[in-house]
């Protein structure tokens, strides 16, 4: 099978099942899983799949992020009470690290 065409079942194999992993197209398809890693890579600098850790899934399945200032007033009830339960699991001498999030 050459390369384009089996770029396209992983394509198609993607958006119907929302994602690829490169182990079991590599066992499926009986090559490395460089060679699927490189297709994966070729169809990510089309535009047509997004890479993660371990395969791929097709860009119509990411969502976008919405705007901080939305995120702030997103669930903001549970954040308080997350934020109030994690208080009282930190030490007296300890300390919270936070990252970037809303």
């Amino acid at each position: 099978m050459y390369a384009e065409e089996r770029q396209r079942v992983f394509l198609d194999r993607a958006r119907a099942n929302g994602r690829v992993d490169v182990a079991e197209l590599a066992a499926e398809f009986s090559v490395t899983t460089e060679t699927v890693r490189r297709d994966l890579t070729v169809l990510e600098r089309h535009g047509l799949l997004r890479r993660v850790h371990g395969g791929a899934i097709p860009v119509e399945r990411l969502g976008f992020e919405p705007a901080l200032a939305t995120r702030n007033t997103l669930m903001a009830t549970e954040k308080d009470r997350i934020a109030k339960a994690a208080i009282t699991e930190i030490p007296e001498e300890g300390a919270i690290l936070l990252d970037a999030g809303s």
